[in-house]
């Protein structure tokens, strides 16, 4: 695959191509009947052609297929319509591969919608133009290339979901990874600048990282540490709240984006998720803890800016002598971070 069309979704690659496709195909064929005197029908194409160009175009630039869809979709078969009421219905095979595009570009229920409404609006023509034999015919090849598009285009998408969630698993523990964590804290951020402050748009960091990890790798061995990770990640991913995430952000790192919580609450659930982790028996050959750090997502912060205040949170719960957790206040007053461990009303007992 070319490299410009690498990291692009699969509806992007298929609408650039039917562009390009179509410029390639269509265009000789315009030039072909101005030449011979059909210089409205010629118009019509190179229309049709400029304006799927311009389509391409702007999913290029922008990426945003989620309309452009339906749109070209809707525009491709209205213009096979419209060219064989034109043309007879010699160029009817268009049909087909239109059908197939249809069905790769839309979810199942528009796609059958779009082509039964089109198929149904050439019948008339095939009726005027083609033997009783050629119609039944006609008709039995639409509803089988309906049939495989559907069948497709719905096992494709399905490896596509299963694809699409391996990628965004870590490989060693089946925490969520780096990779779907800066999609969601992207997320997170667009929608907290879009909506005002509430309990819906509040939403923490929490960050740890295990301690003296290193040294647990370097006298037991990294057979041992990677056992260490994977039953922490199991400890946690059932005990944290069902709406929270957890990811590994990479080695011994881990982050749980804390939904619905502030600050206040965010530490509370390190606090409870530290005293699990140091009362909990995940390796036979040594006391495993970790640090922790909270901070809570600022109207308008940038994701980058976010997750450093969390991180210098934990690594301040490091220096403090480890086993700790640090939460990053922000003073509305003189609109400064602080970090410390003064937190009132952070119940001490393990997660339930």
């Amino acid at each position: 695959m070319p490299k410009a069309l690498v990291n692009r979704s699969i509806e992007e690659i298929i609408i650039v191509y039917s562009a390009i496709i179509m410029a390639i195909t269509i265009t000789p064929f315009a030039f072909f009947r101005f030449v011979n005197g059909q210089h409205i029908v010629a118009a019509i194409e190179l229309l049709s052609v400029f304006m799927m160009a311009g389509m391409g175009m702007y999913v290029w630039k922008t990426r945003n297929v989620k309309y452009m869809k339906v749109v070209i979709s809707v525009f491709m078969l209205t213009g096979l319509v419209v060219f064989n009421y034109l043309l007879g219905s010699s160029i009817l095979f268009w049909l087909y591969p239109i059908i197939m595009t249809t069905y790769f570009l839309n979810n199942l229920k528009v796609s059958a919608t779009l082509v039964t409404i089109a198929s149904i609006a050439l019948i008339p023509l095939l009726v005027q133009q083609k033997t009783t034999i050629e119609v039944i015919s006609i008709v039995i090849t639409m509803v089988i290339c309906q049939l495989f598009g559907f069948l497709l285009s719905k096992k494709i998408r399905q490896q596509y979901l299963i694809m699409e969630e391996l990628a965004n698993l870590d490989g060693l523990t089946g925490a969520s990874n780096r990779r779907a964590f800066e999609e969601r804290i992207e997320f997170l951020h667009n929608f907290s600048a879009r909506h005002k402050r509430g309990s819906e748009s509040t939403v923490s960091l929490i960050i740890f990282d295990i301690d003296n990890f290193k040294m647990i790798n370097d006298e037991y061995g990294h057979l041992e540490g990677d056992s260490i990770l994977i039953k922490l990640t199991e400890l946690f991913k059932t005990k944290i709240r069902g709406i929270d995430q957890l990811y590994r952000y990479g080695g011994e790192e881990f982050v749980v984006i804390a939904n619905g919580a502030d600050t206040l609450k965010a530490t509370e659930l390190a606090e409870k998720m530290r005293i699990l982790l140091e009362e909990s028996d995940i390796s036979e050959h040594t006391k495993v803890t970790a640090s922790f750090g909270v901070a809570e997502l600022q109207k308008h912060e940038k994701p980058h800016r976010w997750i450093e205040r969390a991180d210098n949170a934990m690594y301040r719960a490091k220096r403090a002598g480890r086993n700790r957790v640090f939460m990053a206040n922000f003073d509305p007053v003189n609109k400064e971070f602080s970090y410390n461990t003064n937190v009132h009303d952070i119940r001490s007992q393990s997660i339930k």
